[in-house]
């Protein structure tokens, strides 16, 4: 059973983005797959290294880029990782970031299709 792509992107939001955007569109989706790869390691090395700050700030990042591509679900898993951080806290965030890497699997496959 395949999940419905509209619990994890905003179908419509994204074709209204890839309308406006024309030709810079897959620039768009490219850029963000292999930014919040490389934003999710550096997740891995905030949360095991315990650094609140470094979590915080990256998190935040993500958040905005995935609400930027219409990933409502990928956002608000980042936001609770950017509260952690904001909150001092590591502990916990490691359940949080593995539900996150799932989430930006199956969105970034959901972005490929819509390219």
């Amino acid at each position: 059973m395949t999940a419905n792509p509209e619990h994890h992107v905003d179908i419509g939001a994204l074709q209204d983005l890839k309308e406006i955007m024309e030709g810079e569109f897959e620039t768009l989706i490219n850029t963000f797959v292999l930014d919040s790869s490389n934003k999710i390691e550096e997740l891995v090395s905030a949360i095991s290294s315990r650094d609140a700050d470094s979590l915080r700030k990256i998190a935040h990042s993500l958040k905005g880029s995935s609400s930027n591509i219409c990933a409502g679900p990928l956002s608000e898993l980042a936001r609770q990782l950017e509260f952690m951080g904001k909150e001092g806290k590591t502990d916990g965030a490691a359940a949080i970031l593995a539900q996150l890497k799932s989430e930006f699997d199956v969105v970034r496959g959901i972005l490929e299709k819509n390219l």
